[in-house]
């Protein structure tokens, strides 16, 4: 049924677009004079400005025009325009670098995880951005770079599954600008726009653009009786001067300003009660608590469907005078370029600030009398420095090298209640304080390429980065200097991180290439409450290891076919590729005893697995057979699987007497998810985009797009049981165009899909539940203290009718 669904979705977008091509059609296409060429793009993806087509990597690159037909507005509009990559904000826009919701983490190529730094890194300018990118703005850009596969040789660490690269424009003499107005269902409401123009002619340029960004909500809250779950608002401000004091040498400065206010997002606890296989056995309760005869939590098994009400405590938020998500964000950066004779030196600058103030409602079904918003705030800032010199690229061999230093901290920061009681609407205690200043990693590096041509033909490349990475973490309580293994921990990381390509070119317009490449995740330290934590369990978070989790490391080899064909009327970019990874970051809950209040809990933290294995396709192909139709065709594959994985959640869940024994060490198979797929990635993606233009006259032009993006279930954990099934995103776009002036209606999600963005395993901590434990005990039985089974699931945007007016100088 969901094949023939899909089967049918694409039909009638094909048929909807205009898409009836055949290849004789297509070889009838290169003898029609009139049709345009496929747009040639020039990237970055190695430091230098290569054609797209040419070079040995996996990419997917997006031009202006592209963003701007496209509709790409944040990081999730870039996912479902890119194969093989997979971004799901399914928690509103919580979280940065390395925390928040699992759904602000970036999957290439099926390599996902669920807490902790990201597997794939942002840049912008090639310059790292920490924290959240989902609220960055996308109307500056001059281009976007989505480079899958290892990129740790030349873009550093945290990008061993790929890297996202926003390019912004460069102000010209020129006086350009645009002014845009979007207006659309639930209260959406947006301007933007950019003026860039010459300050002294020929020698110094400037542009400032600015953002303005609201969403109403789109789902009803039982609590508050308004529809403002999901309410958003943001304010972007950047300004960027270019400056070129002599023909060698240029200088970029660019500064932006970002601030997020959002109210309580789409997500919802499933809640344990519809829990639908392996179930607890329960027996007589120990203080009113249940007991398990066997360790099993529970579990739901199939895809979990998005509810009918909403629950959040927006009023309380508000009424304390703060918000869901709070987050103001500086991102700046210095950029110059020296040309010395035939070569060039290179320097970038950034400085990244942002600080993040959030509140979660975590009893989402509305059904309790008391309770209470927990959060938090947490600030980080970064600052990095990279120096390169490039040779002559016209020479058979050349090359670059560089260095690099990166410094990430953590400011001051604490958690926080507000309670949710009418009696005390709005009351915050802030709980939990602490100075983390200390928090953070240092990162060195030196790192080289060179290209050589053996023949006209063959060309072949080695890059390599040799880096030092040194993550800290301070649990040390506000003004007091602690000296034991619990204040500030400390470790290093070095790796060599090489690739080696071949690239032959088979003609002018194609060419087939081979890559090797290792890529690295460093390790570091998981995020442990030790200051609310009973001294007996301070001892077993350390004797376990729990405080820190290691290395992620990987083997990438990839094999590639691009070509442009038909008097470039059409491209195609596809790949083959084999992933090895060691140590993969999952997840576990750790039990111990809170000390205010004084209940039993867990934390989540990372732990390593052994060994999982990706296999996958992609396939990327753009069609222009005529000057008013053209289309785009994208398909990914990852067979993304565990090879070797002793989880205790799986063990315990299929626990069938309440025996432990030395399962652990010996490997029983009930505790063994090899051949489980990896967690929160879909294995299949379709992308089918469409265009049609016709020509009123030399002025006036109508334009029809659609664009459908399909996604397979994405499971939540490694036991492979619940899921969020198969989504289907379709957006729709028309309008009429002159030189200046667009008009654009549009409808996205117009299958009004209701597949949940993600869905998050959880416990229910309002219900408590005693298992059998041989090391652990409760009121003096061996019994350990933990939670019914739970599941978190987030919402997508519902579907939205809304229209655009732009206005281009």
């Amino acid at each position: 049924m969901i094949r023939d669904r899909l089967y049918a979705t694409v039909a009638a977008v094909a048929i909807a677009s205009g898409i009836n091509v055949t290849f004789a059609g297509l070889a009838q296409a290169q003898q029609t004079a009139q049709a345009g060429a496929v747009e040639e793009i020039i990237v970055t993806a190695r430091k230098r400005a290569e054609n797209l087509l040419e070079v040995p990597l996996s990419i997917t690159a997006f031009t202006e025009a592209d963003i701007e037909e496209s509709g790409i507005d944040n990081v999730n509009d870039l996912a479902n325009q890119t194969v093989g990559f997979s971004y799901k904000q399914g928690f509103g826009r919580i979280g940065s670098g390395q925390g928040g919701g699992s759904s602000n983490r970036p999957a290439i190529r099926g390599m996902s995880n669920i807490i902790g730094g990201p597997n794939a890194a942002f840049f912008v300018d090639g310059v790292f951005v920490s924290g959240n990118p989902s609220s960055y703005q996308l109307d500056n850009l001059q281009r976007i770079e989505v480079i899958r596969g290892p990129q740790s040789a030349l873009f550093g660490r945290g990008t061993f599954a790929g890297a996202i690269n926003f390019v912004t424009r460069k102000p010209t003499n020129e006086v350009q600008g645009k002014a845009e107005v979007t207006y659309g269902q639930h209260d959406h409401f947006e301007v933007n726009g950019y003026v860039s123009a010459p300050i002294v002619e020929d020698k110094l340029y400037g542009e400032i653009s600015g953002r303005y960004y609201s969403f109403g909500g789109d789902y009803f809250n039982q609590v508050t009786q308004k529809k403002d779950i999901g309410d958003q608002k943001t304010k972007n401000f950047g300004a960027k001067l270019y400056a070129t004091p002599t023909d060698a040498l240029t200088i970029e400065a660019n500064i932006g300003y970002a601030e997020d206010q959002d109210l309580g997002y789409a997500d919802f606890f499933h809640g344990d009660a519809k829990n639908n296989c392996f179930l607890p056995r329960l027996t007589t309760p120990v203080f009113g608590i249940a007991r398990n005869t066997i360790r099993s939590q529970g579990y739901f098994c199939g895809e979990i469907e998005i509810p009918a009400n909403f629950f959040y405590f927006n009023d309380a938020i508000r009424a304390a005078g703060l918000w869901g998500t709070e987050r103001i964000a500086i991102r700046s950066s210095l950029t110059a370029d020296l040309e010395i004779g035939d070569w060039t030196l290179h320097s970038v600058t950034g400085y990244n600030h942002s600080e993040d103030n959030q509140l979660i409602d975590n009893f989402t079904d509305g059904a309790r009398g008391a309770g209470n918003v927990t959060g938090g705030q947490s600030e980080v800032a970064d600052w990095s420095q990279e120096l390169r010199i490039q040779s002559p690229q016209d020479a058979r061999l050349r090359g670059l090298a560089g260095v690099y230093y990166y410094k990430e901290s953590f400011g001051s920061g604490f958690t926080r209640t507000v309670s949710s009681l009418a009696a005390s609407l709005g009351r915050v205690t802030i709980t939990n304080p602490y100075v983390n200043d200390a928090t953070g990693v240092k990162n060195a590096a030196v790192f080289g390429m060179f290209d050589y041509d053996f023949t006209e033909q063959l060309t072949g490349s080695f890059e390599a980065r040799y880096q030092e990475d040194k993550p800290q973490a301070d649990n040390n309580v506000d003004g007091v200097v602690d000296t034991t293994p619990n204040g500030t921990l400390k470790t290093k990381y070095t790796a060599f991180l090489p690739r080696a390509t071949l690239r032959y070119m088979l003609a002018d317009d194609s060419n087939v290439y081979a890559t090797i490449a290792k890529g690295n995740k460093p390790g570091g330290f998981n995020v442990v409450p030790l200051l609310n934590m009973a001294p007996a369990d301070i001892a077993r978070v350390f004797a376990e290891g729990a405080e820190r989790y290691e290395e992620e490391k990987l083997w990438s080899y990839e094999l590639g076919y691009k070509a442009s064909l038909f008097d470039r009327r059409a491209t195609v970019s596809s790949s083959v590729f084999w992933l090895d990874w060691t140590n993969q970051g999952l997840t576990n809950g750790f039990p111990y005893l809170r000390i205010t209040p004084a209940t039993p809990t867990t934390f989540a933290r990372i732990v390593n697995a052994g060994k999982s294995r990706i296999r996958g396709i992609e396939i990327d192909t753009s069609v222009r057979p005529t000057d008013w139709f053209d289309f785009r065709v994208g398909y990914s594959y990852n067979e993304a699987e565990v090879r070797d994985y002793i989880d205790e959640n799986e063990r315990d869940l299929k626990d069938t007497d309440g025996r432990i024994g030395n399962e652990a060490t010996q490997g029983d198979s009930n505790g063994q998810v090899r051949g489980n797929k990896i967690p929160q990635t879909p294995a299949h993606k379709l992308i089918v985009s469409g265009n049609l233009r016709y020509e009123f006259n030399d002025e006036v032009e109508a334009f029809f797009r659609s664009d459908l993006t399909y996604e397979s279930n994405r499971w939540a954990q490694t036991h492979n049981l619940a899921g969020t099934g198969d989504s289907y995103l379709l957006n729709l776009k028309a309008g009429i165009t002159n030189q200046d002036l667009t008009l654009t209606f549009f409808v996205n999600n117009a299958l009004k899909d209701k597949t949940p963005l993600v869905v998050t395993r959880l416990f229910n901590f309002n219900r408590g539940l005693l298992v059998p434990d041989p090391v652990l005990t409760f009121a003096g039985q061996p019994l350990r203290f933990t939670f019914f089974r739970d599941f978190r699931v987030g919402a997508p945007r519902k579907q939205q009718f809304g229209a655009t007016l732009l206005y281009k100088f």
